[in-house]
């Protein structure tokens, strides 16, 4: 998991309405990218009930994300603000397969 400096409040981060966003798509993921003013980004994840009713796969599919992320692409994004929208078929996918989207989604950021 993340470090608690390096997690983005989802609910705060959605209600500003002034932020200037990007944003990337794919078929599993969206990616919402905001400057941040600080030495380090946050990383911040929405994973919906619809994608998986069972809370385990939903924490289990959070857990991989923060994982990779910790490991691979913490300090790719200085300064910014991340937040990843997980969307429905990514349930189907392996560990392997999430990591390769997290990384692709992420790689043009």
């Amino acid at each position: 998991m993340l470090a608690k400096k390096y997690r983005l409040q989802i609910q705060d981060w959605l209600e500003d309405k002034n932020k200037r966003i990007s944003t990337r798509k794919s078929n599993f993921f969206i990616a919402r990218f905001s400057s941040n003013k600080l030495n380090f980004s946050r990383f911040g994840l929405v994973i919906s009930a619809k994608v998986s009713k069972s809370a385990v796969k939903r924490n289990r599919i959070k857990r991989i994300i923060f994982d990779f992320i910790r490991l691979n692409k913490l300090n790719e994004f200085p300064g910014n603000d991340v937040a990843i929208t997980v969307l429905f078929p990514v349930a189907k996918l392996t560990r392997e397969e999430i990591e390769k989207e997290t990384s692709f989604i992420l790689s043009s950021a």
